[in-house]
């Protein structure tokens, strides 16, 4: 019998509420559903103890989350490398460089890398420079809430709770970050006249002066005035904007995976996504698709979602809720054990 330790810190720190909590809590309860013959499960805050192997389901560029010294072997899960890969708008410092040398070390002698796309695993490759038959690729899946489905009645409480117009078009981003593109998408919902609805919890974050250039778009979003951003908004209400929203759209300049996508998919919500990065690794094959880069192609793709048929209109989501279905974490856990297998044997 060998037993697996998977930390949870994230499910009681600032990450909960992101998607590396959400990629914890998931994988914990699937884990806990799983039945094997010779493996036994721990959970825990921290990776010491006398487990076989340790998995760490977060990796943090900037800080040092990832010990040089290995107890046993080591599984690291990474989401993404966006600053790595953006960097022109996530500049490093001389303390974040020498922060981001330290993890890399780190990772020199760890047994696997766990990540969420086929994108992530190239760029871990070439960035990291770590062995491709070392990375292994999980994809994620969403909260089981976003299945459920939701009444007129409830539809209009939120409706009138929040203040929001019949018709908007919604993203949801954690904050501002460069990545997410939200100044683009503010500019073309601005020109085509209709309200957008970010929900996010640290979009209504202050900022303060000098800002930092991560926080730019932040400042750049208040030249707007048809932006609406809720304050404290509920899992559970989170599905109900999915279900009332007009159109959801995916602006990003660079995902590791794109929960909300998923999450809008999985909810009967009409979707709009960016081409690049991961997302491909997500939406549905006759999706309605843009270049981020571009404005035009993103007013494009927006005003033709808009202005779709009813019936091609539920086709698009249809097709997008059978595309969702492929996504479970139950899926997520049996790669994940297999993973774990596969370090075992080594």
């Amino acid at each position: 019998m060998s037993t697996i330790l998977l930390n949870t810190s994230p499910l009681v720190s600032a990450h909960q509420g992101r998607g590396v909590g959400t990629y914890t809590r998931g994988l914990v309860a699937a884990l806990k559903k799983t039945k094997t013959s010779n493996l036994e499960f721990q959970f825990s805050d921290h990776c010491h103890g006398s487990a076989d192997l340790y998995h760490y389901p977060f990796f943090d560029l900037f800080y040092h989350t990832l010990p040089f010294k290995k107890e046993k072997p080591t599984i690291v899960s990474i989401h993404d490398l966006t600053p790595l890969v953006m960097t022109s708008r996530y500049p490093k410092g001389v303390r974040g460089t020498i922060n981001v040398l330290r993890q890399w070390l780190s990772l020199q002698n760890i047994a696997a890398i766990i990540t969420d796309s086929e994108n992530s695993k190239n760029d871990i490759n070439k960035i990291f420079r770590i062995p491709a038959e070392k990375i292994f690729v999980t994809l994620l899946a969403v909260n089981p809430i976003f299945k459920k489905e939701v009444s007129t009645s409830k539809i209009e409480e939120i409706r009138k709770k929040y203040n929001l117009p019949e018709k908007f078009v919604f993203t949801v981003s954690a904050g501002a970050n460069p990545n997410k593109n939200l100044p683009s998408l503010a500019e073309v919902t601005d020109r085509i006249g209709i309200p957008l609805v970010i929900v996010g919890k640290d979009m209504l974050k202050p900022v303060e002066e000098p800002v930092h250039p991560e926080l730019i778009d932040m400042v750049r979003l208040r030249a707007y005035n048809h932006i609406i951003i809720p304050d404290n908004v509920s899992v559970e209400e989170l599905n109900v904007f999915y279900h009332m929203a007009t159109l959801f759209v995916q602006p990003s300049l660079y995902e590791g995976f794109g929960l909300p996508l998923l999450e809008a998919m999985t909810a009967g919500c009409l979707v709009a996504s960016s081409r690049v990065s991961s997302l491909p690794e997500i939406y549905h094959q006759e999706a309605i698709t843009f270049n981020p880069s571009k404005l035009k192609s993103m007013e494009l793709a927006i005003r033709k979602a808009l202005k779709l048929s009813p019936k091609k209109r539920q086709l698009q989501i249809d097709l997008a809720r059978k595309r969702s279905e492929d996504f479970t974490w139950e899926k997520t856990a049996k790669k994940t054990l297999e993973v774990y297998k596969k370090v075992l044997c080594q």
